[in-house]
């Protein structure tokens, strides 16, 4: 076959897959590009001098220990399922190969942050058996676990592009707003004066969740390019119904983390924070906006950059790529 017409024949997923990684010229380069600023953004947890989060987890009152202790809980619980979903279930269905060097990328990533979250919870708790075995103790937490697995199997043994795309869009809520009730705790620890070297961590971990979010998004606009026949009613209205299903899910736990209060943090102020970022979500999704609620914490978006670094690099860079065009050789 001509080389130039197999690259068209490619496809995101259901391509032709001859697992020879030949990426040259690429299908979708808007991969090369979230690859090469992955690798970029390469970093290591010990990195980070956790020795005066030690000291002062000491000090946290009650409250602010069981917020840390449990956000701490759930997000290295979250990884571990990224992980997973990953490797034995996403990567499985794409064809594309710069796609699947991304989803590799990733992978490593997740696992890094594993490490992460290890790391701080070894260095800086009373008992880290304690918080590596919540998960088993607390339904709240089995729960929301239990669910965002359920979420990642949407595959399992019933693939079609259709369930693919509702999976890509479990995935962008899983980086988008499943860990952010979780950052938002040590964004406000950090901003009055505690835990800044967890902050520093965590703000490692969000960079590279921005743009995995990124990688989903623009998989979907892809699959929008590809796909069109899947992209009807019936299955937006199951992708807003999948956005608030994960706002119901993570606000509750949000909520949960601060038992009604810690540091300012309130209730209304977590549950508007997470409906503001399924907003922003939807948004990108080219669909309208599901809540229509400010920003109660404007501070986090600056707070938690690294280095000042934006974190809409890719915003509407995707489409600018003729994704259903022909190539030259």
């Amino acid at each position: 076959m001509n080389k130039v017409v197999h690259v068209n024949d490619r496809r995101l997923i259901d391509g032709p897959q001859d697992r020879m990684m030949c990426i040259s010229p690429l299908r979708h380069p808007w991969a090369r590009d979230i690859w090469r600023v992955m690798l970029n953004n390469t970093w290591f947890p010990q990195e980070i001098d956790f020795s005066k989060d030690v000291k002062q987890y000491r000090t946290l009152s009650d409250a602010e220990k069981t917020m840390y202790n449990r956000a701490l809980a759930f997000l290295s619980n979250l990884d571990g399922i990224q992980f997973n979903n990953l490797t034995l279930n996403i990567g499985n269905y794409i064809t594309s190969p710069e796609v699947s060097m991304c989803i590799s990328r990733q992978s490593w990533e997740e696992a890094n942050h594993v490490d992460a979250y290890a790391t701080m919870i070894e260095a800086i708790t009373d008992d880290p058996q304690d918080i590596y075995g919540l998960f088993a103790r607390d339904d709240t937490l089995s729960r929301k676990n239990k669910y965002i697995m359920r979420q990642s199997e949407i595959l399992g043994e019933d693939y079609s592009a259709r369930n693919f795309a509702l999976a890509v869009v479990a995935n962008i809520c899983l980086e988008g707003i499943y860990f952010f009730s979780g950052f938002l705790a040590f964004y406000t620890l950090a901003r009055n004066g505690k835990m800044l070297n967890s902050a520093d961590n965590i703000r490692f971990i969000q960079r590279d969740e921005n743009i995995h979010k990124e990688l989903f998004i623009a998989m979907w606009e892809t699959l929008q390019a590809e796909r069109p026949e899947i992209f009807d009613e019936g299955f937006y209205t199951d992708v807003v119904e999948l956005i608030k299903s994960a706002v119901d899910l993570e606000a509750s736990w949000g909520k949960y983390i601060i038992e009604g209060g810690v540091l300012g943090l309130s209730d209304a102020i977590v549950e508007d924070y997470i409906k503001h970022l399924a907003d922003g979500i939807a948004g990108r999704l080219g669909l309208p906006k599901i809540y229509g609620v400010k920003n109660p914490v404007p501070w986090v978006e600056d707070f938690s950059n690294i280095n000042g670094e934006e974190s809409n690099f890719f915003e509407s860079k995707v489409k600018a790529y003729a994704i259903g065009g022909s190539l030259e050789w």
